[in-house]
């Protein structure tokens, strides 16, 4: 039976959770301590960190807040674990609770918290209907701040995707793929064609301004800051970008769940040849694309 696209991601993050710190919060530390300054911490505030991951922002914002509250909130038990031993390990006090974060802005009592964070999970779920709620959750004076990739975010596989769609250079590697068998290299084509053949499985903002405009139409809320980045990693080669894409759970999507696994080979195996073409002195690189948006509640 095919899983929701939320039961998806949650098991692809309970798998990466061991290794996530390395492979992605690094990349991201700058960005994340940005959004920290902009959200104006202030010691005794109470916090809700939605989709807290393994911690590493939920740590910090407990630091700046104590003895205030944090209630860190994450549907991947796996992330949640690496998060309440980081906690641990720093000394500081969290209430660590196990929701989707859609579900826990619903319930959540209104004016509850001086400080509401989201970071990096727009993509597993509905953040148009979803965002506009987390104003309802501030006390007056209170601040929400989002970050997320954008749907530009890593251009050289985008470029890739659209060219490879448009082009009959996949189905010709196929064939080969399948040793020219035709009726395989067919089923196997439309397959992937019924699945990523167009580019509606990409559910993220286009550009902070769009995010802003749904953060604020749910009403309430003045908008304080907007701003993008971006930050550049190298590889080896396009194989080691491609396998980081899996093992980040940075390409993770419920449509995955729809192809096997000798047709995923197949197509890491695309863009990894097309990624060498992106090659420089330095090695593949890939950019991430992020946008941060941060508002707050006007006191009376």
């Amino acid at each position: 039976m095919a899983l929701r696209h939320a039961e998806y991601a949650k098991q692809a993050y309970d798998r990466v959770a061991g290794d996530y710190d390395d492979l992605f919060s690094c990349h991201v530390a700058h960005v994340n301590a940005r959004l920290d300054q902009d959200l104006r911490l202030q010691p005794g505030q109470r916090v809700a960190d939605l989709a807290c991951g393994t911690g590493v922002g939920t740590v910090e914002m407990a630091r700046a807040v104590a003895p205030g509250e944090v209630i860190g909130v994450d549907y991947s038990e796996g992330m949640l674990a690496a998060a309440r031993e980081r906690a641990h390990d720093a000394g500081v006090h969290v209430s660590f609770r196990h929701a989707r974060a859609e579900e826990f802005i619903a319930q959540a009592p209104t004016g509850s918290f001086d400080v509401v964070s989201m970071r990096f999970v727009l993509a597993y779920l509905d953040w148009r209907n979803v965002v506009p709620g987390m104003g309802r959750l501030l006390a007056p004076g209170g601040r929400v701040g989002l970050i997320t990739s954008l749907s530009g975010s890593i251009p050289q596989f985008n470029e890739l995707y659209n060219k490879f769609r448009k082009s009959p250079e996949p189905a010709w590697k196929l064939f080969q793929h399948t040793r020219r068998n035709l009726g395989q290299t067919w089923r196997i084509y439309r397959q992937l064609k019924d699945t990523f053949g167009e580019p509606s499985f990409i559910t993220v903002p286009d550009s902070a301004d769009q995010l802003a405009d749904r953060l604020l139409s749910g009403g309430g809320l003045r908008l304080v800051e907007t701003w993008t980045d971006s930050v550049r990693m190298w590889f080896d080669s396009g194989r080691d970008a491609v396998e980081w894409m899996h093992a980040s759970g940075y390409v993770t999507h419920s449509s995955l769940q729809h192809v096997g696994p000798s047709v995923l080979a197949f197509v890491g195996s695309l863009f990894a040849e097309g990624l060498e073409t992106y090659r420089q002195r330095r090695g593949v690189p890939l950019d991430l694309v992020i946008a941060a948006v941060v508002a707050e509640r006007p006191r009376a």
